[in-house]
């Protein structure tokens, strides 16, 4: 990578402000910040911003005032707010994201269509608040790639809008298949969906810090104080190192199938990616007794590959991994934002050309009434005139 990584440490838990104060003292533009929020169609909210303490160990504090009775909207309102808003084009794509997932965990938990899901909790003004400003926190600081350590969850029951539910709460749960967890000793939410789904929709791989030279730290304080352990969030900025612009130390695993339909091969390269692998491919082969089957290869992380190979035999049935050391040489690459009639398009750029985000012009193509192929080429178009 060329820029700066960005490494989160949510041990103890997440949560949106907790997310939006540690970027902001890790030394996010809070001016850009607060400019940003302004433009959204939302009034009646207030930021707070300072210093205080959690277990002797001294955090930022973010709190929002915002109406009590400020309820229920649906996610396709949302939606449209921050679409319609004169947000930056990577503020305005990160937050529509997060709410996107938020707004799908809900649809499964309840049993509904997305367009049919009405946000209680996260469609209040301080969710909404919360979510752009932690995008608009994350843009300013320009990074480059977001790695984070396994998500801490706490355990028991908590009071929301229709009662009270199991902690961790069952939109978070749906919101964390597939991601790294940690459990923490405490009977109280630690992981809310707010903060889970800005992770999940802001989280490039999962792991440990990466290789690098520190630059700026940043702890976020919830506001829950508990005697049992330091209620925040850390949020690290490294520069990379040479040795990491050379070459990184990743694993391939393999394993040959030939009793795996296609549909069950495709979800495990999906899962395999979404538990943090660089990459994951099928490829067809010719097996003993002239039998079809297919190699499946998960490339990822050496401190990832246990707990792929468990999930790579969990889904397959297979009954022998191989696995191998690899060095994985990676060019600089970095993610910019087009704005396609309101749809917000990721292109990734690289020394020796640009690619549009396959899953973001799909969705634009849906919304637009518009081919794949002519999206992609029009996200292309409106990238190489931004210059």
């Amino acid at each position: 990578m060329s820029g700066r990584l960005l490494w989160c440490n949510p041990a103890f838990g997440v949560a949106g402000d907790m997310w939006m104060a540690a970027l902001l003292d890790a030394g996010a533009d809070e001016e850009f910040v607060r400019d940003q929020l302004g433009a959204l169609a939302v009034p009646g909210w207030t930021l707070h911003l300072g210093p205080t303490t959690r277990r002797g160990l001294v955090a930022t504090r973010v709190r929002v005032e915002a109406p009590e009775h400020d309820h229920h909207r649906p996610w396709s309102l949302i939606d449209a707010m921050l679409a319609d808003a004169s947000l930056h084009p990577a503020v305005a794509a990160g937050a529509r994201r997060t709410f996107r997932a938020l707004g799908e965990s809900e649809a499964v938990v309840h049993g509904t269509e997305l367009d049919h899901v009405h946000f209680d909790e996260v469609g209040a003004v301080d969710a909404i608040v919360d979510i752009v400003g932690c995008w608009a926190a994350l843009v300013s600081l320009r990074v480059d790639e977001v790695v984070s350590a396994p998500i801490g969850l706490g355990w028991g029951s908590e009071a929301m809008a229709h009662g009270r539910v199991p902690v961790p709460a069952p939109a978070v749960l749906e919101l964390l298949v597939g991601i790294p967890t940690v459990p923490v000793d405490a009977p109280a939410e630690t992981a809310t969906p707010t903060g889970v789904a800005l992770l999940v929709s802001m989280v490039d791989r999962w792991g440990p810090p990466p290789a690098g030279t520190l630059v700026a730290t940043g702890r976020g304080a919830g506001s829950w104080d508990p005697d049992s352990h330091p209620n925040v969030v850390t949020a690290v900025l490294f520069d990379p190192s040479p040795a990491d612009l050379a070459a990184v130390t990743a694993t391939v695993l393999e394993t040959n199938l030939d009793d795996v339909t296609a549909e069950v091969l495709a979800h495990v390269v999906d899962r395999a990616l979404a538990h943090g692998a660089d990459d994951a491919w099928i490829a067809p082969v010719v097996m003993k007794k002239g039998r079809p089957g297919h190699v499946l290869s998960v490339l990822c992380r050496p401190e990832l590959s246990a707990s792929l190979r468990a999930l790579v035999a969990a889904e397959t049935g297979t009954l022998g991994i191989r696995e191998r050391t690899v060095d994985k040489h990676e060019l600089a690459r970095r993610m910019d934002v087009v704005d396609l009639d309101g749809q917000p398009v990721r292109v990734k750029v690289g020394p020796h050309g640009a690619k549009a985000e396959h899953d973001d012009v799909a969705a634009a193509a849906a919304a637009l009434g518009r081919s794949v192929r002519d999206v992609s080429a029009a996200a292309l178009a409106a990238w190489r005139a931004q210059g």
